[in-house]
């Protein structure tokens, strides 16, 4: 963890060194964002806040992964994807994907992500080798799958001998509710509330925190983007984080978060 803390301040103190204040001639900016992270920027979204900043209209898209969300930027029709998990990027960066880290979106502990059993399948912590030869919902390469793996861990479970079914939050918590898998690891306030009336956390939040399993999202943009817009990524960084102090001041209007997450 020390060492990924260290390329990521790396990264963004590289960042912030190479940034300039000009603009280019960007018609449009695209953004990539979770519907279901609450996160205070979405305030100065609704305001149009960053569309009168920027100087050009600002395309926000919903994306169910940040897998997904690498895939948007791939193919050109996503400039900066916010709050996209550190696992979904890290995986994009060794399959070489032209794209770079810029800040830290969130950091936050397993309220916001976590894995979710199934009441009717009988499993808890105590006889959690039930699990193995059982279906798992999981969206595969996200930071759900990371707590997925490390929940194994934990609960003494083998991870390798579960039949994980790749599936994004949504599907996941219906999939689970439905009874059609035994465990869904999920993030997103929806999808978890949705779990949890058919199940109940494999791991507390406590329980999750004291054996260190938190996630990281960052904010990434393209390589392209990054080059011939450095002002435009600046402000949008600068606005975020200007719309972060107004929620930790209770000066935000945009509605709370429970299921605690901390913004940069």
């Amino acid at each position: 963890m020390k060492k990924i803390i260290t390329i990521i301040l790396g990264s963004i103190v590289a960042f912030t060194l190479s940034m300039s204040a000009a603009f280019s001639a960007a018609n449009e900016v695209r953004i990539a964002f979770f519907l279901e992270w609450a996160t205070p920027n979405q305030e100065a979204k609704v305001k149009k806040v960053f569309d009168d900043a920027l100087g050009v209209p600002v395309k926000w898209t919903n994306f169910a992964t940040g897998g997904e969300m690498t895939e948007a930027m791939l193919s050109g029709d996503i400039d900066i994807s916010y709050s996209q998990g550190l696992t979904p990027f890290v995986n994009a960066v060794n399959a070489k994907a032209p794209i770079k880290l810029v800040d830290i979106a969130v950091t936050y502990g397993m309220g916001g992500t976590t894995c979710v059993v199934s009441k009717a399948s009988g499993i808890t912590k105590a006889n959690a080798a039930q699990l193995e030869g059982k279906k798992v919902a999981v969206p595969v390469g996200t930071m759900a799958d990371y707590v997925f793996k490390e929940t194994m861990k934990v609960i003494g479970a083998d991870a390798g001998k579960v039949t994980v079914v790749d599936m994004v939050p949504e599907d996941g918590s219906a999939a689970l509710v439905n009874g059609d898998v035994a465990m869904a690891c999920l993030f997103g306030g929806k999808s978890i509330e949705n779990a949890l009336k058919a199940g109940t956390r494999m791991l507390t939040v406590k329980e999750a925190t004291d054996a260190g399993i938190s996630g990281i999202d960052i904010t990434s943009v393209t390589n392209k983007f990054l080059k011939e817009n450095p002002g435009m990524v600046r402000t949008f960084v600068e606005i975020t984080h200007e719309y972060n102090a107004k929620f930790r001041a209770g000066k935000s209007n945009s509605f709370s978060n429970k299921y605690s997450f901390s913004c940069s």
